[in-house]
């Protein structure tokens, strides 16, 4: 049966809002203090989440993040203390759209903000912060899939391919997702010489929180996302950010969807977001929890550099450590789209960078370990030579 209306949510900031990272105790007390007056005033809701064991507590007078967030995670027990909290309040007065970290306390404030992008990401970042510190535990901004019982991570910036990557590889036969955004990978303590396990992959999210557009490349996504939970998906021709004359679209140069009667669009805007549920995408038997690293592949997307080449472990901890990236349409503000930036370890999440701590998890990985790393450029290839790339890869590997 057709979907006839979407559950989609318009937040008003429809990305990352200004933050502060490293806000003081002094600072952020007097705005958590205006935060709960207006979670007082409106009412609020307290869900906890366990992110590999970190319990993170959202505080927020906003449904739509609420929604987003008990959907999203695993839930904790309501009776255990929270390692982070986040307080997520709309309704304050005099605040600007903004968010504030304080490292101090192990609390962000979200002010005059509902999207749920920066609250995910930051949520994830809180906890990275005391697993890096306490359990010996790297945090990466990347994919996960198995294949033929190998695992592959696939570390990348924003919108150069991860989630694409990992799905043509979920889509196989032999394939399955992980997660498309973030994994942990566990250290033992001291490290050892000559490992006798593998290293472990784990995601923390039951769902997958996609850029919606993915569906202009896999057209069967429609009807997945169609059931699922949407942020920011266009549902007037109006507002569109690609058309083409009366009745084209310049971002597959095919006819308009709103022109053959369709009631939303998910590629008409390049920040709009879905949240999917991943054992209701091909079944459970599709999905796995955590995967053994046996290969790392980084991407990038340029018109010059060759399509694949591997990487010493020197090479691959210089690429990560410059995070050196174009930045894409969807993937920061309008301005910066087409110039190049920077992602330390291809990582924004990070809320408390430690290079030294960085490095020396990727050393062990690759030197330790010995897990190869390629580095695929995206920019020179399409989708399926890229994928070959990685299937080839982990069989090898």
């Amino acid at each position: 049966m057709a979907v006839t209306q979407l559950n989609n949510y318009l937040t008003q900031s429809r990305a990352r809002v200004k933050g502060n990272k490293a806000t003081t105790a002094s600072e952020f007390l007097p705005l958590l203090a205006r935060s709960k007056a207006a979670l007082r005033s409106s009412g609020s809701r307290s869900l906890k989440a366990n992110l590999n064991g970190i319990i993170v507590e959202l505080i927020t007078n906003s449904e739509h993040q609420a929604d987003f967030w008990s959907n999203n995670w695993w839930k904790a027990d309501d009776s255990v203390l929270p390692h982070a909290q986040i307080y997520s309040a709309t309704g304050v007065e005099g605040v600007e759209p903004s968010a504030y970290y304080c490292p101090e306390l192990h609390s962000a404030i979200f002010a005059n903000t509902e999207y749920y992008g920066q609250c995910k990401s930051w949520a994830l970042g809180m906890a990275a912060a005391i697993l890096e510190k306490n359990f010996n535990t790297l945090s990466i901004h990347g994919a996960t899939a198995l294949y033929k019982g190998k695992g592959v991570v696939i570390i990348a910036p924003t919108g150069t391919g991860k989630t694409t990557h990992s799905f043509k590889i979920f889509m196989n036969d032999q394939g399955k997702i992980c997660g498309d955004d973030w994994a942990y990978i566990s250290f033992p303590d001291p490290l050892p010489e000559k490992p006798d396990s593998p290293l472990i992959a784990r995601q923390p999210e039951r769902a997958l929180y996609m850029r919606s557009e993915s569906q202009k490349e896999q057209g069967w996504l429609r009807s997945v996302f169609d059931r699922s939970m949407n942020e920011n998906v266009t549902v007037r021709k109006l507002d569109c950010e690609y058309p083409l004359g009366e009745d084209l679209c310049s971002a597959t140069k095919g006819r308009c969807v709103f022109n053959d009667g369709m009631g939303w669009c998910y590629y008409a805007f390049g920040n709009s977001r879905v949240l999917v549920k991943r054992d209701e995408i091909l079944g459970p038997e599709k999905v796995v929890d955590e995967v053994p690293v046996n290969l790392v592949v980084l991407l990038r997307r340029d018109d010059h550099s060759p399509p694949e080449v591997r990487l010493t472990p020197a090479e691959a901890i210089d690429v990560l450590r410059k995070g050196e990236y174009m930045v894409l349409p969807g993937a920061g503000p309008r301005e910066k789209w087409g110039t190049i930036s920077n992602e330390p370890w291809y990582n924004p999440y990070l809320l408390e960078l430690d290079n030294q701590r960085q490095a020396k998890f990727f050393t062990a990985m690759f030197e330790t370990w010995k897990i190869p790393c390629v580095i695929l450029n995206t920019g020179v290839e399409g989708i399926a030579p890229s994928n070959q790339r990685i299937v080839a890869a982990l069989e090898s590997a």
